[in-house]
């Protein structure tokens, strides 16, 4: 039988442009290169009145991947990347409207971003040599690098930084709305005022934000079937989910890159099919977002592990990643899950680690808070909720619920997981039937209200005013309209937002995590994270220097190093 991966683990961006137009112009003397570093927003720099973030010396020496063979110490020219992936897409777009990971892959093929990231998560120039921020202006000025431009020839400088952030606010886009002036300095220095002072500010604007060619931006309808980037790679053709094909920029700024000629993107939705084909050496990188074929793979070619040949990629960070839980509609006052005993009780209900062995083949990360274990925002002291079928019930009855309730669980696709869940559920006394959607239905829950319970997505990166701010904020876009935001955690969100140092943030965030998931007398607005997936990524060994997923689940993905010695 094919496996079919459900659509709501599938990130599909919402996108209601595409992006199209401009091809490569010709070329153009570049800069000199510096690599960027592989990926991910961690928690945000030490921030200080007046902190400037220097660029490091340009150069072209890359660093060895951590998932590469070293199987030849020169990077080769030549040969198509081609990469099968379980997400659909609608278009590869227009970039404000991106706002999943699965559009990510896609986008920073042809698109790139003022930072980067290096293994650690620490911000490290991009189209950006340095920042300056200062939290008593507020205020953050960019100094942009010289000699970029985009696929269509136009430059690369703070005008079109500008008409990009102002694109971005258009689509309110919760990143760069706190931006609330912009003074261009010169032709390659600007300076964003800010409505008040965020601690995630260099992370949300100086990675978010995708630059578009200003030309691109002007009219996003013609934006189809090509893209107007500065990245190595841009669109050439594009099959709405089936496929998009890129060419190397030929007017890339960082000389003599890309090694590649190309990289091609397929859709593969059927987990066997994808398999069989990178067997096949039809591909070079598969992805899904299904531990299965990791398992099917090792269990059926353990000896082309074993050898090399096939090399499991690995998050080397440990950032980006995204959970897998349960949300449930508090924000109606009439609804059973408005009380958050409600909400503990159904925390309690769920086995996490049976349903992580039984359907992760336990390749998932456990956790009871916004934060995998050991990163710098997981609070060891928590005491969390565990599975107690008793506790569950006693709560529920505690809340007024002594017989339980009925209620639906929203998922787009169903599975056997979530059978296992509803039953989990309904042994405690909520009774829960599956309402099976399609993936347009879960996308409007996420930015809307939904009845019951959803699932819930959602990156766990330790900046917590960041992607926590996204579902809590007074700004939030995701999930926010159908959950109930107290006072108590909206107000301890700015404060983290609002820090000015590292440590205080940290011991904020900290705060934050007791507030919300103590099983005691947790608000559990976000209801009960399942697990932590790690995206299940294999390639070829023939691959070198991709950052596809290493860091930041593959959302910071960079072919500009990426070569074959196939």
């Amino acid at each position: 039988m094919k496996k079919i991966i459900p659509a709501f683990l599938l990130c599909v961006c919402l996108l209601v442009g595409m992006l199209s137009g401009c091809g490569p112009a010709s070329p153009a003397a570049p800069a000199a290169p510096t690599s960027p570093g592989t990926t991910t927003p961690a928690s945000a720099p030490a921030t200080t009145p007046a902190v400037t973030t220097p660029a490091p010396t340009d150069t072209t020496t890359t660093a060895p991947s951590p998932n590469d063979t070293g199987a030849a110490a020169t990077p080769q020219y030549g040969g198509t990347l081609k990469i099968a992936v379980i997400a659909p897409l609608a278009t590869p777009g227009y970039t404000p409207m991106c706002t999943t990971n699965a559009s990510l892959v896609y986008t920073r093929i042809a698109y790139e971003s003022l930072i980067t990231y290096d293994e650690s998560g620490k911000p490290q120039p991009m189209l950006a040599t340095s920042w300056t921020t200062d939290p008593n202006e507020p205020s953050v000025t960019w100094v942009l690098r010289q000699g970029v431009t985009f696929a269509d020839g136009q430059p690369f400088n703070a005008q079109a930084v500008k008409a990009n952030i102002e694109a971005y606010q258009a689509s309110n886009r919760s990143e760069v709305m706190n931006v609330t002036s912009m003074d261009i300095v010169d032709d390659y220095t600007i300076k964003m005022h800010l409505g008040h002072w965020n601690s995630s500010v260099v992370d949300s604007i100086g990675f978010f934000v995708l630059y578009m060619s200003p030309k691109a931006i002007e009219n996003p309808d013609t934006l189809s079937s090509s893209t107007c980037g500065t990245g190595p790679f841009q669109m050439t053709d594009f099959v709405t989910n089936v496929s998009a094909t890129y060419a190397k920029n030929e007017n890339y700024w960082q000389q003599g890159k890309p090694y590649l000629d190309g990289v091609k993107v397929t859709v593969i939705p059927e987990l066997t099919t994808m398999e069989a084909a990178f067997v096949a050496e039809e591909y070079d990188i598969v992805a899904s977002e299904s531990a299965d074929l990791i398992n099917d793979l090792k269990t059926n070619y353990a000896d082309k592990f074993a050898s090399g040949d096939y090399m499991q990629v690995t998050n080397a960070s440990g950032q980006g990643l995204v959970s897998t839980g349960l949300i449930p509609a508090s924000a109606d006052p009439s609804s059973p899950f408005a009380d958050a005993r409600v909400r503990r009780a159904l925390a309690y209900a769920i086995d996490s680690d049976t349903l992580i062995a039984a359907f992760t083949h336990d390749t998932a990360i456990a956790t009871n808070q916004w934060a995998v274990p050991g990163t710098v925002t997981y609070n060891n002291s928590l005491v969390g909720t565990t599975y107690d079928p008793d506790k569950a019930r006693a709560l529920l009855a505690e809340a007024g619920y002594p017989n339980g309730f009925d209620t639906t669980l929203n998922v787009a696709g169903g599975g056997d997981m979530y059978t296992a869940i509803a039953a989990m559920l309904t042994d405690v006394g909520i009774r829960t039937t599956l309402n099976v959607i399609d993936g347009a239905t879960f996308f409007g829950y996420m930015s809307g209200t939904w009845e019951g319970i959803t699932v819930h997505a959602a990156t766990v990166g330790t900046d917590l005013g960041l992607y926590m701010g996204r579902h809590l904020g007074d700004d939030a876009t995701f999930y926010a309209k159908g959950i109930v935001r107290p006072a108590e955690a909206v107000a301890l969100l700015e404060q983290i937002r609002g820090a000015k140092t590292d440590d205080e943030k940290i011991a904020l965030e900290m705060q934050m995590q007791q507030l919300i998931y103590n099983g005691d007398d947790g608000l559990m607005l976000f209801g009960k994270i399942l697990y932590v997936q790690p995206q299940p990524v294999v390639k070829h060994n023939w691959i070198h220097d991709d950052t596809f997923t290493t860091c930041f689940n593959g959302t910071e993905v960079s072919f500009a190093d990426a070569w074959m010695s196939k």
